[in-house]
């Protein structure tokens, strides 16, 4: 008996350990394919249906556009977006709360009435990017001010000023 034992074990030992090593295996892609499909940490998030929209249309990626805002803007979420809850750690992205958000939405008008209503009316024209947050902000949250630089002396354009007459001769006496 002990015979057999001796000679058995290291076989049901080779068994075991390739059994337990494709198990080991299969499990985690059986683990990440509902995981995946559920939008977990292993896979793709799944896109959630957005909430009180009021500029954007129903069918925006706001995951995109948010970003875009956030390079646009040189923010992060909470500067229009309410901060997340201090217990859950959640944010509450449809809030109102925050008073910056409605002034985004304005803002987000005036972008698409500039392109749709204005710069649509202008035949040829020769820059076709569209007007965006970006276009002002330059990656700030408040844009500055344009001040042109003063041009030199010699640099009127046609139909300005009149130029100085030159003083008048002397008449001969």
């Amino acid at each position: 008996m002990n015979r057999i034992l001796r000679h058995s074990a290291p076989v049901l030992c080779a068994v075991l350990a390739a059994t337990l090593t494709a198990a080991a295996q299969s499990a985690p892609a059986m683990q990440a394919a509902p995981s995946a499909q559920a939008g977990g940490p292993g896979g793709p998030r799944a896109p959630q249906k957005p909430k009180n929209l009021k500029v954007l249309p129903d069918n925006t990626d706001l995951r995109k556009v948010m970003h875009e805002y956030e390079g646009y803007l040189g923010v992060e979420c909470e500067f229009c977006h309410t901060a997340p809850d201090p217990v859950t750690h959640r944010a509450d992205r449809a809030s109102d709360a925050n008073p910056t958000k409605d002034v985004a939405r304005t803002m987000i008008q005036m972008t698409d009435d500039l392109n749709s209503k204005y710069l649509a009316q202008i035949p040829d024209r020769h820059d076709a990017e569209p007007i965006t947050c970006g276009t002002c902000h330059r990656g700030e949250k408040h844009p500055p001010a344009f001040v042109p630089a003063p041009r030199p002396e010699g640099n009127r354009p046609m139909g300005g000023m009149p130029a100085a007459a030159p003083p008048a001769a002397a008449p001969p006496n």
